[in-house]
């Protein structure tokens, strides 16, 4: 059986929001439900074929949905045959179910799925056991979150940051640079108009006081960030520490999803794509510097694919820390024997000013690169993310519009 091609058709998000700001209210499998709707009327997708799958990640599962994929499937009017997966990979979640989605349609398993993820920081659960002996009057505990068997690597995410200050040596001034690139980057972005027609509105409903609103805009984002002011900023998580609130990504409410599918089926329907999946890759490493992750992922996928930092027009990696993404520039010069072009490196801007809801975050920076690829009439790009418990996660594509 000959190797199909995997192509993206097209893909949306919605805006994201601060935790507990204006889609407070809305679970994850919502958000994903609203998102995935408006991928689907957008494409009219579902009049001309049949959806096989949907595939969304999460990393902080749902607070109502057992099965938050299903869930927001049927949510969005799919029907009851397409089947729906959830993937948990953490921060890498919806590159995760990029990569299954694409490897499902490689082996002829589907011909179209919809893939992404949906985060909600302002509904995120716990867990209480069941097993407390009855009748003492006292209020069960919630299950402690794990993301390692071994105790000592269970630590919080802005120490692993920390860790990989000391490891690569990156002084608290470049993390900050960073930070304000981000959020200027992505203040060129929304002036230029980029996310026209990439947004799907989320329906706020009327109260008392406001009438009902579509919520359309990210509301993270710092467009007055200055270096001044992120210098002045304390340390959050080590007294002698270099990650603050302003070079670290925000925890953040928010769904992104892409319709993919093989190159046959969007040419029977009449799609034009807008990239073609090249390859995925992931990788393991230890969860105390777990920021590193996308630097092996990336090596890994572009030595396995014969191509070079160089080929690459645009390259987006999740900023889960702005100290996290210098630690893996300098990582991946290492091993690639190149210097990476920063005006290539999230080039609109990243989590640190959009903000961070987790299971949506991949694939937000996946159609960032895709129609950055487009605007710059590049040929190949790929997208990263670090994720929590030691693993990297990468996707390479190739811009089937220049």
């Amino acid at each position: 059986m000959a190797e199909r091609e995997v192509v993206f058709v097209d893909a949306v998000r919605t805006a994201f929001g601060r935790m507990g700001g204006t889609i407070r209210d809305f679970t994850a499998a919502e958000l994903a439900g609203i998102c995935i709707k408006g991928l689907v009327d957008k494409t009219k997708i579902k009049e001309k074929a049949h959806v096989d799958t949907v595939m969304m990640g999460c990393a902080a599962h749902d607070s109502k949905a057992m099965n938050p994929a299903r869930w927001s499937a049927l949510y969005a009017g799919l029907g009851y045959e397409t089947s729906a997966s959830y993937v948990e990979m953490q921060c890498g979640s919806a590159i995760d179910s990029i990569n299954h989605s694409a490897w499902k349609i490689k082996c002829n398993q589907a011909d179209i799925i919809i893939a992404g993820g949906s985060e909600a920081y302002s509904q995120i659960p716990a867990k209480f056991s069941m097993s407390q002996q009855p009748y003492r009057l006292i209020p069960p505990m919630p299950l402690p979150q794990m993301l390692s068997p071994v105790e000592e690597e269970c630590i919080g995410m802005g120490i692993t940051a920390e860790n990989l200050q000391k490891m690569y040596d990156v002084p608290r001034e470049a993390s900050d640079e960073f930070a304000y690139n981000s959020q200027m980057r992505s203040k060129m972005a929304w002036e230029k108009g980029y996310f026209e027609g990439e947004i799907v509105p989320v329906t706020i409903p009327a109260t008392r006081k406001t009438p009902e609103f579509a919520f359309e805009k990210d509301e993270h984002p710092r467009f007055d960030t200055t270096l001044e002011g992120l210098a002045k900023l304390r340390p959050a998580f080590a007294k002698d520490g270099t990650v603050t609130a302003g070079n670290a990504s925000g925890r953040n409410d928010g769904a992104a999803f892409v319709l993919m599918m093989s190159a046959e089926k969007a040419e029977e329907l009449g799609y034009t794509p807008m990239a073609r999946w090249v390859a995925g890759a992931d990788y393991g490493v230890d969860p105390r510097i777990m920021g590193i992750g996308p630097a092996y992922a990336v090596v890994n996928m572009l030595k396995r694919t014969g191509l070079k930092i160089s080929d690459m027009d645009v390259m987006e990696c999740n900023e889960a820390f702005a100290v996290q993404n210098l630690a893996v520039i300098k990582e991946v010069e290492k091993q690639m024997g190149e210097t990476i072009d920063m005006e290539k490196w999230n080039p609109m801007g990243g989590a640190i000013a959009y903000g961070h809801p987790n299971g949506a975050s991949g694939a937000r920076i996946g159609m960032f690169c895709m129609r950055e690829l487009i605007r710059r009439g590049g040929r190949y790009g790929f997208f990263s993310s670090c994720c929590g418990g030691g693993l990297g996660v990468a996707t390479l594509i190739e811009n089937l519009q220049k």
